[in-house]
């Protein structure tokens, strides 16, 4: 069977049920798999549920599957290391950080500089988001006090740490003759650093491969926990065949597995758990389908507009292009700043539902046409386009609005297409729909509302 056909068969869960909205892990594959093998005790049955777990095995090495609480490596502070320096690097070299870091510690209210103090909360809370908030959730092994995730700690540590050294060795904090503008501009340096730093651990595809002294490669950091392994006895020759396999040879194996399971078993109540258990396998590695609009896709968009709007808030260019679309009118139209605006939306809606690298269906869209993904990408790249503007001092304190939203504009721009990345590309995220949340809130409204007014009568 091909890959697409069978994504299509797939999508959803047994019984008509979405599979999508469930987070399946490896280690709930092979419990299930553990299940089967209690349950049966015929020898040509533990054989095919065998194969199944190589094959998955295989798949979680690849990681195509994930376990349920990623735990943190030595190897994790290292690619935070990495993607900490890559991305700090480039603005170095602008003098951009040298204004926004006077502004930053220039506004000082009863000698308090708020902004600096607003800057660092917003770099923890989008570290965190960009943790905690986007993609599936898949938890935290190790987490500070039992609330705080060390990964987080770890991931602001370490970026700031290297924004410090870099921007010390390059000689970008005028000698710490004044710490605390030492500092902000360490500050400025550290948004960026810190969002690299998270980018650079979890997007890792895992582990190199270890040569083992057979000559083989196994990444074996990437090998289920031990006691999963040992439910399901594995050999190394049948692990070693299917490292040979592409991702589309995989998927056909693992099909292949489950067709030989299910005809070797006579109870049709194992024949729909072995079903189940396929659709799950291959919802949790395969399925690019995107449809639900979930609270963090709206983090993931916010996340992805910092990452592409941080590069441009440091350029004064941006002052020029907002001064040239307000330059050509029409009457009272400025014309371009009107022709930059439409494109906007237009460029988000083939990122998210025409050229982008997922497929994205549009669901239960407001007023039955306008897309939900369209509105929420545009608002929260727009959001965040303008409170960072505003804290980093680039709207010139906001003496003339119409060319404060000019300079808005331009990096609203920018930061739609990230806005629009970061929410398609981890793929459908877990949780309900925002709809389903909406709707629930307002139910707990109306029902306080009616127990205020029963109890004042």
């Amino acid at each position: 069977m091909s890959e697409s056909a069978l994504s299509e068969d797939t999508r959803a869960g047994p019984d008509g049920v979405d599979g999508g909205s469930t987070l399946v892990t490896i280690e709930d594959l092979f419990s299930d798999l553990s299940e089967l093998t209690a349950d049966d005790s015929s020898a040509e049955t533990r054989s095919e549920i065998r194969d199944i777990a190589h094959l998955l095995a295989e798949a979680h090495e690849r990681g195509l599957i994930e376990p349920s609480a990623p735990d943190l490596r030595v190897r994790d502070a290292a690619e935070a290391f990495v993607g900490s320096v890559i991305f700090a690097s480039p603005l170095l070299v602008e003098d951009g950080i040298v204004d926004i870091a006077d502004h930053l510690f220039g506004t000082t209210p009863y000698g308090v500089p708020v902004f600096l103090i607003a800057n660092t909360c917003f770099v923890v809370l989008m570290t965190y988001a960009l943790i905690e908030w986007t993609g599936r959730d898949k938890g935290e092994a190790r987490m500070l006090l039992g609330v705080v995730p060390v990964r987080l700690v770890m991931t602001l540590v370490v970026s700031f740490l290297v924004a410090t050294v870099l921007m010390t060795v390059w000689g970008r904090v005028g000698g710490w003759q004044s710490p605390i503008e030492a500092i902000a501009r360490i500050n400025v340096l550290w948004t960026v650093g810190t969002l690299g730093a998270a980018l650079g651990d979890i997007l890792s595809e895992g582990d190199p491969a270890v040569v083992t002294r057979a000559g083989e490669s196994a990444r074996s950091d990437r090998r289920p926990a031990p006691e999963i392994v040992d439910r399901i006895a594995t050999t190394d020759s049948e692990t070693g065949s299917a490292s040979a396999l592409s991702d589309s040879e995989l998927v056909d194996a693992i099909h292949g597995e489950f067709d030989d399971l299910e005809s070797v078993v006579d109870d049709s109540a194992d024949r729909r758990e072995i079903n189940r258990i396929r659709n799950q396998t291959i919802q949790a590695a395969f399925d690019d389908e995107i449809q639900k609009y979930t609270s963090r896709d709206i983090a993931e968009a916010f996340v992805g507009s910092i990452f592409f709007s941080s590069p441009f808030l440091v350029e004064d260019g941006v002052f020029d292009v907002a001064a040239f679309f307000l330059s050509f009118r029409i009457g009272y139209f400025p014309v371009y700043f009107l022709l930059n605006t439409a494109f906007v939306p237009v460029m988000i809606l083939a990122l998210v539902y025409w050229a982008g690298p997922k497929d994205v269906r549009m669901s239960r869209p407001i007023f039955g046409v306008i897309p939900r993904r369209l509105v929420g990408t545009a608002a929260v790249s727009f959001l965040t386009a303008a409170a960072l503007m505003a804290m980093w001092g680039r709207v010139g304190g906001w003496a003339d609005p119409v060319i404060a939203l000019a300079r808005i504009s331009v990096v609203w721009t920018v930061a739609s297409f990230g806005a629009a990345l970061g929410d398609i590309f981890p793929g459908e995220s877990s949780g309900t729909d925002i709809n389903d949340d909406l709707a629930a809130i307002a139910r707990l409204a109306v029902e306080g509302g009616s127990i205020d007014r029963s109890r004042e009568r």
